[in-house]
């Protein structure tokens, strides 16, 4: 009876901490228009993708988090010449960028770049759009989106 007792203990604990160890993948989308830009010599629009603690499931907010790619999708200002687009990613609470990546306007990808940087309640992605000429002011088509994936 004790050994039997005993392996069921043993089985339960196993299964109880071989459970622990796995982690939940999840994303969070954000999209937003860029800015109307005046093109003087040339301009900048910015589009702002911040992530704060209600961005995150309830009860997750001391867990840690694994940034396992960022999902994106741009417009493009279609009457202004010369345009150019990046996204830079910046560690949570942090007013510098990790870096900027250059990706192509009106198109869609996975940067998986920022992997194994901080990430979490403060972190943000700004896209940036410049423009060189064209109508002014300058209007974006539509909206960028961000999606990021992680794991906790």
């Amino acid at each position: 009876m004790k050994k039997l007792l005993a392996t069921k203990l043993l089985a339960l604990s196993l299964i109880l901490a071989s459970s622990y160890g796995y982690a939940i993948d999840a994303t969070i989308t954000k999209t937003d228009s860029p800015d109307i830009i005046i093109v003087v010599n040339n301009g900048t629009g910015l589009a702002q993708f911040g992530l704060i603690s209600s961005d995150f499931p309830s009860g997750t907010g001391n867990k840690t988090k694994t940034l396992q790619g960022i999902d994106w999708s741009t417009t493009s200002y279609p009457n202004n010449t010369g345009e150019t687009v990046e996204l830079c990613y910046y560690r949570p609470y942090n007013s510098n960028p990790v870096s900027c990546t250059a990706i192509l306007p009106n198109s869609s990808g996975t940067l998986t770049t920022y992997n194994g940087q901080s990430f979490g309640n403060g972190a943000r992605v700004i896209i940036r759009h410049r423009v060189q000429g064209g109508q002014q002011p300058g209007y974006p088509a539509g909206s960028d989106t961000v999606t990021y994936r992680y794991s906790y």
